[in-house]
C-alpha cells in the first residue's frame, strides 16, 4: 500500500469513505500511532469521510485523530441510537440499524449470516427471539456489516478502503474479523497496521 494507491481509490468515487476500526484492546505503544495515522489520513485526503463504530479502543482512537482535523468528517455506524452516545465526538454523523429500510436490513442480515455457520445460527435465533440476549449481540455484527455495505440513508456510501487494527495472531478474530470478511466479500481493499508504515 502506497499513498498513490490510496489516492486512486479515493478518486474512484464522488464521496469517498474510508473505514477505520479494529480491536478494543490496543497495545499501549500503539495508541498514539492510531490517532496519528487517522490524523495524517484526514490531512492528506480532505475530500474523504471516515467511518467507524464508536467502540472503545481502536474506534475511539481513530475518531480522535480525524476530529483533530474536522469532526464533521466522522461517520459513526451504531447498533442502536443510544450506543455510547456520550463518547461520540460532537459534529459527527450517526447512522443506526433502525434507520435503514427493510430491503437494506435483509441485505445486511444475509451478508452477516454468510460469514460463518455460527454467525448464521446467531442471526436466525435472534430473528426468532428478538428480545433476547442473542438478539442484542447480533445487532453488533449487523452493525459491523452495515459499516461496509453503507446505506442509501444519508451519505453512507460503501467504503473505498478499510484500515483495521487487528490481532496479528488472528486476523479474523471477533467483530473486527467479521468486518474484514465482509470487506473481502464485497471487494473493499483491506489494510492493517502492518501496512501503515508504507503510507506515511
Amino acid at each position: 500500500m502506497t499513498i498513490q494507491t490510496l489516492k486512486k481509490l479515493t478518486e474512484s468515487t464522488e464521496n469517498p469513505v474510508i473505514l477505520l476500526e479494529g480491536r478494543r484492546k490496543v497495545k499501549s505503544d500503539d495508541k498514539a500511532k492510531l490517532t496519528a495515522f487517522a490524523y495524517n489520513l484526514a490531512v492528506a485526503f480532505p475530500n474523504v469521510t471516515f467511518r467507524t463504530g464508536n467502540a472503545d479502543g481502536s474506534d475511539t482512537l481513530f475518531a480522535k485523530g480525524v476530529a483533530e482535523v474536522d469532526p464533521s468528517r466522522i461517520q459513526y455506524v451504531v447498533p442502536y441510537p443510544g450506543m455510547k452516545k456520550k463518547n461520540r465526538i460532537e459534529g459527527a454523523e450517526v447512522l443506526s440499524l433502525d434507520q435503514i429500510d427493510k430491503v437494506e436490513e435483509e441485505k445486511v442480515e444475509y451478508l452477516t449470516s454468510r460469514q460463518s455457520e455460527k454467525t448464521a445460527s446467531m442471526i436466525d435465533y435472534a430473528k426468532k427471539n428478538p428480545t433476547g440476549m442473542m438478539a442484542a449481540k447480533s445487532k453488533y455484527l449487523l452493525r459491523d456489516t452495515l459499516k461496509v455495505t453503507g446505506s442509501a440513508t444519508g451519505n453512507y456510501s460503501p467504503p473505498v478502503a478499510a484500515f483495521f487494527y487487528i490481532d496479528t495472531d488472528d486476523k479474523y478474530a471477533g467483530g473486527t474479523g467479521h468486518t474484514i470478511k465482509v470487506c473481502e466479500e464485497l471487494d473493499v481493499p483491506v489494510y492493517t497496521q502492518l501496512d501503515w508504515k508504507t503510507i506515511f
